[in-house]
């Protein structure tokens, strides 16, 4: 055997199992090189990571509101004293407020208007007083004439004293004053003729004295005169007669005396005249006759004398007469 030739054969093996693997080695860097191109990584090359642990969101931020501004309260309105308010207080004090029946809010602050019995206009002026049937005693205060802006006076049904104070003439926006049934006394004061506005007068059922003063026939306005039931004398006025917007006329229950005037027969628009229960002598004026509109005549108990005049035939809308009693 020739060793040369072995030796050689194994040195060949050598060099070929050298280059095969000197090639699995190109390969594997050639392989090692494009997927590191590609990002990616052979299997065996990876290492094991653990699982990531889930890690909580950071957390969302409150939004902070805006500054609020500072709200600084409006300025309280200062408390107006009504010029009218001192006129109450006066009012309160002569009749004997503390004994009223009612008298939620009088001398308090709240407004007058919230006053029980008292009104205001948009102004915050009293334009009505209505304080009837509420225990008011004592006399009406002359204060009263104060409330400049007075369009009605209720007072009636109360226990009121003295006279009429004639400031009352001073109220020259006053539409209605009704004082009845109370113990008024005294007489009716003339300063009422000076009211041009009144369209009502009630004065019934107190103590009046004395005679119906003549200026009544200057209230141009006047609807409707009530009087009955005090202690008047003397004659009915004529210048009643001047009284053109008048409705209602009620005397009766009274010491009149006198006959009755004919100028009652030029108020056209006269619906009842009631004089019963006086002094009234003399004859019936036929005057009367001419009342259209009148429904309600009243003569009764009175010392008329004469004849039924024929003209009270043409009283066509005539519902109710009382003449007797008379002569």
């Amino acid at each position: 055997m020739r060793r040369e030739g072995g030796e050689r054969g194994l040195m060949r093996i050598g060099i070929r199992r050298a280059m095969r693997t000197l090639a699995a080695v190109a390969m594997a860097f050639a392989t090692l090189t494009a997927l590191a191109a590609c990002g990616t990584e052979p299997e065996s090359s990876r290492v094991a990571i653990s699982p990531i642990a889930t890690v909580a969101p950071p957390p969302t931020a409150t939004p902070t509101p805006p500054p609020t501004a500072t709200r600084i309260p409006p300025t309280p309105t200062p408390f107006v004293v009504s010029p009218d308010r001192d006129t109450l207080i006066a009012l309160y004090n002569a009749t004997d407020g503390a004994s009223w029946t009612r008298s939620d809010n009088w001398l308090s602050d709240r407004p007058i208007g919230e006053w029980i019995g008292v009104f205001t206009d948009d102004k915050g002026r009293v334009d009505e007083i209505g304080l009837n049937s509420n225990g008011l005693s004592g006399k009406i205060p002359t204060e009263i004439a104060n409330l400049v802006y007075l369009k009605d006076l209720f007072l009636y049904g109360n226990e009121l004293n003295g006279s009429i104070p004639p400031e009352i003439g001073n109220l020259a926006n006053l539409e209605v004053l009704d004082l009845s049934d109370n113990r008024l006394s005294g007489e009716i004061p003339p300063e009422l003729g000076g009211l041009s506005n009144l369209i009502g007068v009630n004065l019934e059922r107190n103590r009046l004295s004395g005679e119906i003063p003549p200026e009544i026939g200057d209230l141009s306005r006047l609807s409707i005169l009530y009087m009955p039931g005090n202690q008047l004398v003397g004659g009915i006025p004529p210048e009643i007669g001047n009284l053109a917007e008048l409705r209602d006329l009620y005397l009766g229950d009274n010491q009149l005396s006198g006959g009755i005037p004919p100028e009652l027969g030029g108020l056209e628009k006269l619906e009842a005249i009631d004089l019963e229960n006086n002094r009234l002598s003399g004859e019936i004026p036929p005057e009367i006759g001419s009342l259209a509109n009148l429904e309600t005549l009243n003569l009764s108990q009175n010392q008329l004398s004469g004849e039924i005049p024929p003209e009270l035939g043409g009283l066509v809308n005539l519902k109710s007469l009382y003449i007797s009693g008379n002569n």
